[in-house]
């Protein structure tokens, strides 16, 4: 069992440094090119590699904190990938049955993760873990909440690309806080954990409703 956590481990860390250096590519090649699906697509297989590792690793391991990231960060992923070929939704198209499967199962993770957090608040533990895993809880459920609400009602026609490119990029803001987190030594804990998320929002916020204003004043569109 200890070298296939060894080998496990080694796989996790490349597919993680594979996602770091690809996800970029991804952001600044024309997109809807074959370039952009091809480093997408390698982003995507590298976060399920990095998914299927972390979940084998954090129960094997038993790290609750780790398996809880696992589902957050790979069904942001998923979700976005996903929502490429759920572009005519609001033309009476229907999600898979596994779409449903997969936002109930992040909800459920991201319940327990939030009340994990409250739990460990009550217990009296202290360091940013308990305030973290709240956090994330939150984004998590806001996640499943949006493609629930999605999913049962009319959108807008690009509201595909303003999931993907938030799904995406916040499965990108997951992998680099675990790097963060095991690398950036020198920073207080609560900052390793947090200053991906601190920029990375924002930035999602801003280029979506960049796009956004663009559709709307041009009419233009991305088929991706």
């Amino acid at each position: 069992m200890e070298i296939l956590v060894k080998i496990s481990l080694v796989i996790h860390i490349a597919a993680g440094a594979t996602a770091l250096l690809v996800a970029p590519i991804a952001m600044v090649v024309k997109k809807g090119g074959r370039s952009h699906a091809f480093w997408g697509l390698t982003f995507f297989w590298s976060m399920t590699v990095i998914f299927i590792t972390a979940l084998f690793l954090s129960t094997v391991k038993w790290i609750p904190f780790l398996l809880m990231i696992a589902v957050f960060s790979y069904y942001s992923v998923f979700s976005a990938y996903r929502w490429r070929s759920l572009k005519k939704l609001h033309h009476g198209q229907q999600p898979a049955w596994y779409d449903w499967v997969a936002m109930t199962v992040n909800g459920v993770f991201n319940v327990a993760f939030f009340t994990w957090g409250v739990v460990l608040i009550i217990r009296g533990v202290s360091g940013p873990f308990p305030f973290l895993a709240i956090g994330f809880g939150i984004f998590g459920l806001l996640i499943s909440k949006d493609n629930l609400q999605l999913f049962r009602r009319a959108h807008e026609p690009q509201t595909w690309l303003y999931q993907h490119m938030g799904g995406m990029l916040g499965g990108f803001i997951a992998t680099l806080t675990a790097f963060s987190s095991q690398v950036m030594n020198f920073m207080p804990t609560w900052l390793q954990w947090s200053w991906p998320s601190v920029i990375g929002v924002p930035l999602i916020s801003y280029w979506i409703a960049r796009y956004r204003r663009k559709f709307r004043t041009s009419g233009s569109s991305i088929n991706g």
